[in-house]
């Protein structure tokens, strides 16, 4: 078994945790115990040189051990999840971080009636913004149920580019919606909203068991590269 300190110093920490928890679980005996965490820091070793963490590849330590012991649970991968989900999940993301920061924009402001976003248009940024990251995510990453894929570099970037210009065009239009339909906030309002979207985007998540960091596609995306790489 390769020794921890050729691990990066998180990834020691993962393992120390990650073999913590293994050994709690007394259905487990010292070999097999062993057998399981010489797997893992394998594929630790393996891929660090990547910029790969054991984070994105396992999850938490707690997630790791249910895969090795509970294979029916282990979390979802991403072409599990309906585009709507991970559509919503990511324009709450976006609408909670926009909301947050033009609340506490407006809220230091003194001329605060003018400043920040119109709700209108803050809406809208955020599900545009959503959709097409997922849509742009899902286009890029290998897809292991579609092997047959047939995307060039050129059009991968084609795709890339028609996305960023379609992103900032709605971006641009949607924030010259005149006032009187696109009003501004109270400082208040704006916080209060992005602390709904965190409900919403924490309920949005356990009811489609989707896991991860703030943008979880992104992390679910690097999964999937990852193994597709290995096959």
């Amino acid at each position: 078994m390769s020794e921890n300190r050729e691990l990066t110093k998180k990834n020691q920490d993962f393992m120390f945790q990650f073999k913590k928890l293994l050994a709690q679980n007394t259905k487990l005996d010292g070999e097999k115990i062993d057998s399981i965490a010489s797997e893992v820091e394998a594929k630790l070793l393996a891929t660090q040189g990547q910029g790969q963490t054991a984070t994105q590849l396992f999850g938490t330590p707690t997630q790791a051990v249910q895969q090795y012991l509970d294979p029916k649970k282990t979390a979802k991968k991403l072409f599990d999840f309906k585009f709507s989900t991970l559509a919503i999940d990511t324009s709450l993301a976006i609408f909670m971080l926009f909301a947050l920061v033009f609340g506490l924009t407006l809220f230091f402001s003194k001329n605060n009636r003018n400043q920040g976003a119109g709700i209108i248009s803050l809406l809208l940024i955020a599900g545009l913004g959503g959709s097409i990251y997922t849509a742009v995510v899902l286009k890029l990453t290998p897809n292991p149920k579609a092997p047959e894929q047939t995307n060039s570099r050129s059009r991968r970037w084609g795709y890339l580019i028609a996305a960023m210009v379609a992103w900032i065009l709605g971006f641009v239009v949607l924030g010259m919606l005149p006032a009187v339909i696109n009003p501004t906030l109270p400082a208040i309002v704006y916080i209060i909203l992005a602390a709904v979207a965190y409900l919403a985007f924490r309920w949005n998540r356990q009811r489609a068991g989707l896991k991860g960091g703030f943008f979880a596609i992104s992390q679910l995306s690097q999964q999937a590269r990852l193994e597709a790489a290995q096959k």
